[in-house]
């Protein structure tokens, strides 16, 4: 993907030598660029290939590309810088060379006169180079871990090795002597190389510095950090405050910044918008400027490129640099476009009285690189001409097996008044009345349209720009072997016609990826022969090739959200899991477990009922085991009071028995006169039954 970052150049107090030390950091995470210009005039600029990234020196006058370099087996760059290489001041020994940093925590120096490699620096880090800089003929390159190693360009050695203990660092910056370095992660540190000991230290920026530039010879510093809509400028002397000088405000966050030798400072903001502050940053103002202290600068000029289609669209310009004329304080170099095309315009900020405009809205034509554009070539053009000298609309193509029968019934159609349908009309009668969600019509359940039918209705959809038949074709991308017979049997007059049509569905609608693609695929393999020999192809295919890298950009941080959702949701099922499986374990236990009374009462023998009642001391059950146990309670009080009452009744026998027995006792002296009265009574019953008879 095309990664966007600042640059650095070099200290403002050196202006004899012939080459910037300037230097960039760019992530994958991040949309800026990793660049870097000279002194003169040159941009090296690092974008993402197929096999790794590549480096390109691209000349900022003309805009054409004066090398490139391909990284070896998939190195990654991470920062680059611009230095010499040689003696100073020999007469063709110094040369200059674009310091590259890479993934691997080697060093290369690569030469854009020889277009080689010329000198790898290796064996001091073990993490990706973050940042680079050059200062008094050596090298000083920053790692992650915040190990700064200072190399002789020359002989390829390490010199020394400062250990800052920053972690995360992002930007280096060197002075002019190479004696102090600064060194920023969220917070900035200044340091001493020779003693290795720190000098100072900002609180910073509440993100990672991308950005740090000298002002005001050195007394100053500039910073900018990610997703920062500010600018901090801090007093860099011996007795500096820790808080900062000025606080310069934008209107988003801040992708690029800027110092100019007298300290002006400009910065591009992620809505591509230049924001500009006239000498900002240098030790003084005048009486009339904002007081040192105040939060908030707001720019003292803006710039905005509007399209000439809509005023409302602004064209956003991703790189920005003043010029280094002596006098030339106004004029700064824009940079618009994409990494595969970039356009360089000089433009004047100041007016007649050396103040910025405070608003200013320029017009330009938008570059949407897609093919046969507005800047197509003269060949393209051409071609374009070709294609569309004639008009087919409304001719009837039929195949060549049907011309029999169409001979033989062409007069039966004639006689009857009815028209033979085109091969138009036949492929619409193919189609349902409905479409699918990406808009083209899908095909009767059970009829596939074959190579052969594909290519003639392909051919005559580009002759007479019929969309829908179009459509018909593409919506057959399900099977690999008929997009491929379909692309391999398309003549090439219509392939780049073809190509555009299929870029201009894939720019318009992100969504038919999967449908697109496939014909994408195919037309650029089979016909790779005849593309590489139209000339200009590169910029014609620079938006379909910014389109892939946008979408496998978006698509790296979706997978990366995604993979830590599904850490998140593994984490919760598994803790869920548990809970469960706890709480199921714990129920098991309590309802397998003895249910045990409240209480127990113990009924005494009889010989020890004048004693109380003894209450049994076993522990107490669960309320959950005597709710269970309700029942099972009332059953056995119900048996308790039955015992009770058959204990009582037994009594209450023995004692009756008893009594009886010692009444019959008393009685038995008694027996004769009881015979005897036993008699009488009789008689007097007899008598008295008479009576009543």
């Amino acid at each position: 993907m095309v990664k966007k970052t600042v640059h650095r150049r070099k200290s403002q107090s050196v202006h004899s030598s012939k080459r910037a030390t300037t230097t960039s950091i760019g992530s994958d995470d991040d949309a800026r660029w990793t660049c870097a210009f000279d002194a003169d005039s040159s941009l090296a600029l690092v974008r993402s290939g197929i096999n790794g990234h590549k480096l390109r020196v691209i000349d900022v006058h003309t805009g054409a590309q004066r090398s490139e370099h391909a990284g070896e087996g998939g190195a990654k760059i991470h920062s680059v810088a611009w230095g010499t290489q040689g003696a100073q001041g020999a007469q063709g020994a110094a040369q200059a060379v674009v310091a590259m940093g890479l993934q691997s925590g080697d060093v290369q120096l690569y030469s854009p006169a020889r277009g080689a490699v010329v000198r790898t620096l290796a064996g001091a880090h073990t993490g990706a180079v973050v940042a680079l800089a050059f200062a008094e003929g050596r090298l000083l390159s920053l790692d992650g871990d915040g190990l700064v190693v200072q190399w002789d360009v020359a002989s390829g050695q390490a010199l020394a090795q400062m250990r800052t203990g920053l972690a995360g660092a992002r930007a280096l910056l060197a002075s002019a002597d190479g004696q102090r370095v600064a060194v920023a992660s969220h917070r900035i540190e200044m340091w001493d190389v020779a003693r290795q000991s720190r000098l100072h230290a900002w609180p910073g920026h509440a993100s990672p510095v991308h950005t740090l530039l000298w002002a005001a010879d050195e007394a100053a510093l500039v910073s900018a950090a990610e997703g920062d809509r500010h600018v901090h400028v801090w007093d860099a002397s011996p007795d500096a405050a820790a808080r900062p000088r000025a606080v310069l405000a934008t209107d988003s966050d801040v992708m690029h910044v800027d110092v100019s030798p007298r300290g002006s400072v400009l910065a591009v903001g992620a809505d591509g918008v230049l924001h500009a502050w006239h000498q900002v940053a240098v030790a003084q103002r005048s009486a009339n400027g904002p007081r040192r202290g105040d939060i908030g600068y707001t720019a003292d000029g803006r710039v905005r490129f509007a399209s000439t289609a809509d005023a409302s669209r602004t064209l956003p310009v991703l790189l920005a640099r003043f010029s280094r004329v002596a006098g030339d304080e106004g004029h700064v170099l824009v940079v618009r476009g994409s990494a595969l095309k970039p356009l360089f315009e000089p433009l004047s900020l100041a007016g007649a009285d050396g103040q910025f405009a405070p608003e200013l809205v320029l017009s330009r034509e938008p570059q949407d690189n897609l093919l046969l554009s507005a800047g197509q070539t003269a060949a393209e053009k051409q071609v374009a001409a070709q294609l569309h000298a004639y008009s087919e609309q409304g001719a009837t193509v039929t195949d060549p097996l049907a011309e029999g029968v169409r001979a033989s019934r062409a007069a039966a159609d004639d006689a009857a008044g009815a028209a033979l349908p085109s091969l138009a009309d036949r492929i619409k009668q193919l189609s349902v009345a409905g479409s699918d969600q990406s808009g083209a019509p899908a095909l009767a359940a059970g009829l596939k349209l074959t190579a052969g039918t594909l290519v003639r209705v392909l051919v005559q959809s580009l002759h007479t720009s019929d969309h829908e038949m179009l459509e018909t074709v593409l919506s057959n991308n399900a099977r690999a072997n008929v997009v491929r017979d379909t692309v391999l049997g398309l003549p090439t007059a219509y392939v780049l016609l073809f190509l555009q049509q299929l870029f201009e569905r894939f720019h318009a609608t992100p969504a038919r990826a999967a449908q697109l693609l496939p014909w994408i695929r195919s037309t650029l393999a089979l016909h790779s022969a005849y593309l590489t020999s139209i000339p200009g192809l590169i910029p014609q295919l620079s938006g379909f090739y910014q389109a892939i890298e946008s979408r496998l950009h978006t698509h790296q941080r979706l997978l990366r959200l995604s993979g830590r959702l599904e850490l998140a949701n593994t984490q919760i099922r598994a803790r869920s899991q548990l809970e469960k499986a706890h709480d199921r374990q714990l129920h098991d236990s309590h309802k397998n477990a003895p249910m045990q009374p409240l209480n127990t009462y113990r009924e005494e023998d009889d010989d020890e009922s004048d004693g109380p009642t003894r209450l049994s001391t076993e522990p107490p059950t669960p309320v959950w085991q005597a709710a269970q146990s309700t029942d099972d309670e009332a059953s056995s009080d119900d048996d308790a009071q039955a015992s009770d009452d058959e204990q009582w009744n037994e009594g209450s026998a023995a004692s009756s028995d008893e009594e009886m027995a010692a009444e019959g006792s008393g009685s038995s002296s008694d027996d004769g006169s009881d015979d005897d009265s036993n008699e009488d009574s009789g008689s007097d019953s007899a008598s008295d039954l008479d009576e009543l008879e």
